[in-house]
């Protein structure tokens, strides 16, 4: 049995089992109505397909002719016999055009091809990095348009990943990029669609909220993706400085980073629609997939994180270095005083708040970054002055990690109240470092590393992502 969609304008779409079909405004359904998007639809009981507010009808039409050696026709609930390969197949035929559209989609695997926006289907008119007005941009390669059509016949759905900071910074009207978008695919006349991320999060590649978005909310819930030759081209590459004659350093690495996330295979522009060679490229020093979650906690091991005598333990290391998460867990619980800036406001209440903690009898453990020994030195003071040891944990995350896990903890929601922190903050503390040290009056040095734990398989999976290139 097969299945199309005809109009009243005589477009005609088969339902090809295997093949998405995007339907919406294009040439393929001859709907120009702006009113309708390039991917909209809703089958009624009546077999009947309208695009936009019960206009551009699309009737579903049957064909129950399976091509027998005699041919029959199958009433609906009866089975046929199908013997033109040679064998006796059994097919349960139904005339009812009652079928959600969904269900024509969700029998096969899609494949789906990506592609980045600026610098990959685009470029500036004026050669400048940035454009100059919303008209300034012009297709990059005239290989562009034949390429994706190629991959629409094959049976690929076409979508674009943009990430749009500018929006939720104000500096991009998002009713300008819109128009803009809609000008370059008027120009492609090709059933692409477009997912623009405005902002930080979840969305924003590499991050793979976009692209999931894609296959959870848009091709169907059923929908089986498949991954395998399945091609994403952009063109933040990771590629360093004269990776051709001529060409400048990528600013990012985000989109192969992108393609990683997924699991797709990866091309730059150059290499996808002109056959480049591939060039050399540079991969972000921090790795989440490979951090591990067995790993050791600290060093030496000999060590003991707590003690049964009264003592001060001064944390030392970036913010989002897993510091509060680490004190919570092991130091806290056992009866420790907590002490912290975000909470008590300023490094002289931090002072006070250590001083009588010990005046009572009570361990205290001192979470800042305390990245100098200038910041050190208020805390092994108050602990020489009550007579008691002070021992400092050095967190070993890197500013790569800290980074990461900074991005991490603002997608997730979490009871924990982080400060949000800045690319500021992260590198005044890597300007101020010192490397804490016994001469400093510590009794003891811990080096404190990154062990991450997850509540459930969703957190890690998107923790495990690259969040930034």
């Amino acid at each position: 049995m097969s299945c199309t969609l005809v109009s009243q304008t005589g477009a005609r779409i088969s339902l090809e089992d295997g093949r998405p079909v995007v339907l919406g405004r294009s040439p393929d359904t001859r709907v120009t109505d702006k009113k309708c998007s390039r991917n909209q639809g809703t089958l009624t009981d009546g077999g009947t397909l309208y695009l936009v507010n019960q206009n551009h009808p699309f009737k579903l039409c049957f064909d129950l002719n399976l091509n027998r050696t005699a041919t029959s026709t199958a009433k609906k609930g009866e089975k046929a016999k199908d013997k033109t390969q040679g064998g006796s197949k059994e097919t349960q035929v139904s005339a009812n055009p009652k079928r959600s559209i969904k269900d024509f989609f969700s029998t096969s695997p899609m494949k789906i091809a990506g592609f980045d926006i600026d610098g990959c289907i685009i470029t500036t008119k004026s050669g400048k990095v940035f454009p100059t007005a919303p008209n300034d941009w012009k297709i990059l390669y005239p290989e562009i348009k034949p390429r994706l059509a190629s991959l629409l016949q094959n049976g690929y759905k076409v979508a674009f990943f943009t990430n749009q900071m500018g929006i939720a910074k104000g500096k991009l009207r998002p009713e300008v990029f819109k128009s803009k978008v809609e000008d370059v695919l008027a120009t492609l006349q090709l059933a692409v669609q477009v997912f623009v991320a405005s902002g930080p999060g979840l969305y924003r590649k590499p991050v793979m909220g976009m692209f999931n978005y894609l296959c959870d909310k848009v091709i169907t819930e059923k929908a089986v993706y498949h991954n395998q030759g399945v091609p994403l081209c952009e063109d933040a590459a990771g590629r360093p400085e004269k990776w051709a004659p001529g060409r400048k350093k990528d600013f990012s690495c985000s989109d192969r980073l992108f393609a990683l996330n997924i699991g797709l295979r990866f091309h730059t522009p150059e290499e996808f629609f002109l056959g480049w060679k591939s060039a050399p490229y540079n991969l972000p020093s921090f790795d989440p997939r490979k951090l591990d979650s067995s790993g050791r906690l600290y060093d030496p091991p000999s060590a003991s994180l707590t003690s049964s005598q009264t003592e001060v333990i001064v944390a030392v290391g970036f913010p989002a270095s897993g510091k509060s998460t680490f004190f919570h867990t092991h130091i806290i619980p056992k009866g420790y005083v907590y002490v912290n800036r975000d909470t008590l406001g300023s490094w002289q209440s931090c002072v006070s708040a250590c001083q009588r903690a010990l005046k009572d009898g009570r361990s205290v453990a001192v979470d800042n970054t305390n990245p100098d020994p200038e910041s050190r030195r208020r805390y092994v003071d108050v602990a020489k002055a009550a007579g008691v040891p002070c021992r400092c944990f050095q967190f070993s995350a890197s500013l790569e990690q800290a980074k990461h896990n900074n991005r991490f903890r603002e997608m997730v929601p979490s009871d924990a109240k982080h400060a949000k922190v800045n690319d500021i903050i992260f590198h005044s503390y890597k300007k101020h470092f010192v490397a804490p040290a016994l001469s400093e009056g510590f009794s003891e040095i811990l080096q404190i590393h990154f062990v991450p734990q997850f509540k459930d398989s969703t957190t890690e999976r998107l923790f495990r992502q690259f969040s930034e290139g």
